[in-house]
């Protein structure tokens, strides 16, 4: 037996039609890499800050290798107003490492230190650096967040954040010279979103999500322990 369509009957066939197309499509576009177009981090006060941060580890450890103290104050400057909170990354590999004897050379007030001792004699200079010290840390209250900890050798530590979609995401990873790291971004779809793999410790990927979700990232020790710090926004 058929029924004839009334035009009732068009209108709901059509609705749902549709409605499955654009399901489809969204389940499409989630499948997709989550990795829309680059944009300035200036729409990002947080971003802007892990990359300050990535500026300021780069500076710091030239000024360690240089017995350079203006390179040294300036990144401890840098630090302390980019400032940082407790990173709420979810571990989801991996565990942290065997504690190393190790200071953490990379703190703004170890950077500081450093400074002022190697401008011991330039009046400006220690002026500058006692001035620093007074300034204290930024709040970060919606800022950056940092963990610092231990990969142990050969071995792989994955985390997983949140990143909101349209807005710049920046993750920074700074070692501590003993092993060759390498980092890496994935969405939830496994797709491979950034990677540095050079051959030093110190590592950083950008991109802009095209819509919030969790991505997972990686950091991967080609050599022996190593205490690294990692920072996003």
């Amino acid at each position: 037996m058929t029924f004839p369509l009334n035009r009732l009957h068009v209108f709901v066939i059509a609705g749902l039609m549709g409605a499955s197309a654009v399901s489809l499509a969204h389940a499409q576009e989630k499948k997709a890499a989550n990795r829309g177009k680059a944009v300035s981090s200036e729409k990002s006060e947080s971003a802007a800050a892990v990359e300050s941060i990535r500026v300021a580890d780069l500076l710091a450890r030239y000024g360690y290798a240089n017995k350079d103290p203006l390179a040294l104050i300036t990144a401890a400057k840098i630090k302390k107003q980019a400032g940082a909170s407790e990173s709420k990354a979810v571990r989801v590999g991996g565990k942290s490492g065997e504690a190393k004897s190790k200071p953490d050379e990379l703190a703004a007030d170890a950077v500081l230190a450093r400074g002022r001792e190697l401008a011991a004699g330039r009046a400006d200079l220690v002026a500058l650096a006692d001035d620093i010290g007074k300034s204290g840390t930024r709040g970060a209250e919606n800022g950056p967040g940092a963990k610092r900890t231990v990969v142990n050798t050969r071995a792989v530590d994955s985390y997983r954040v949140t990143f909101r979609g349209g807005e710049p995401a920046r993750v920074v990873v700074s070692g501590d010279g003993d092993s060759d790291l390498d980092l890496y971004v994935y969405d939830e779809n496994g797709n491979r979103i950034c990677q540095d793999t050079d051959a030093t410790d110190t590592m950083i990927c950008s991109w802009t999500p095209r819509y919030s979700g969790p991505f997972t990232i990686r950091v991967r020790n080609l050599g022996e322990a190593n205490v690294y710090r990692i920072v996003h926004n």
